[in-house]
């Protein structure tokens, strides 16, 4: 985790993501039997959206690249994690519910490494699913990302994980 300022003097933190987009075209270069297609997916997070609604000026997004491989079930999912004005972070949680409700983790600290595999799906209702189950899901409103912080174990931030409408094949 660092920790920066934005131009206005905020505070802000970034979780990098330690694979970049152009890793992920060259390894499907590389193995032209297991190329497909990269899908992108983004929550934006605020308060508002939190069960029940939290009053914050903090914010942030999550944004998923998923490389679906045509032959294998060997999909993955880097991530990039921005937040600005979150302090004394607790946790980022990956769960399973529509917006307005609340649901059950479904990768407890997901948001840590900047890569999702499919035996990282490993608990609640997602368990021992794939990184295409997260798509549907994801494409059907029923997942969200989680941020919560020691004021607010309940949850700071919240945002569903919804398409971004890109989707591409690698070059």
């Amino acid at each position: 985790m660092i920790g920066l300022s934005d131009r206005r003097g905020r505070s802000c933190v970034i979780l990098p993501v330690l694979l970049l987009l152009f890793g992920l075209w060259g390894q499907a270069d590389a193995r032209s039997d297991e190329t497909g297609q990269l899908s992108k997916y983004t929550a934006i997070l605020t308060g508002d959206q939190v069960v029940p609604p939290v009053n914050t000026s903090a914010h942030g997004e999550v944004d998923f690249v998923i490389h679906h491989h045509i032959h294998s079930k060997d999909d993955s999912a880097a991530y990039t994690i921005t937040l600005f004005q979150v302090n004394h972070l607790k946790e980022i949680d990956l769960r399973q519910a529509h917006a307005g409700q609340n649901g059950d983790k479904v990768v407890n600290g997901v948001l840590k490494q900047g890569i999702l595999k499919r035996g990282d799906m490993s608990k609640g209702p997602m368990s021992k699913k794939d990184l295409n189950e997260f798509a549907q899901r994801s494409n059907d409103g029923d997942m969200y990302v989680l941020v919560t912080t020691v004021e607010n174990p309940d949850g700071l931030l919240r945002g569903q994980v919804e398409p971004a409408n890109m989707t591409f094949a690698p070059p």
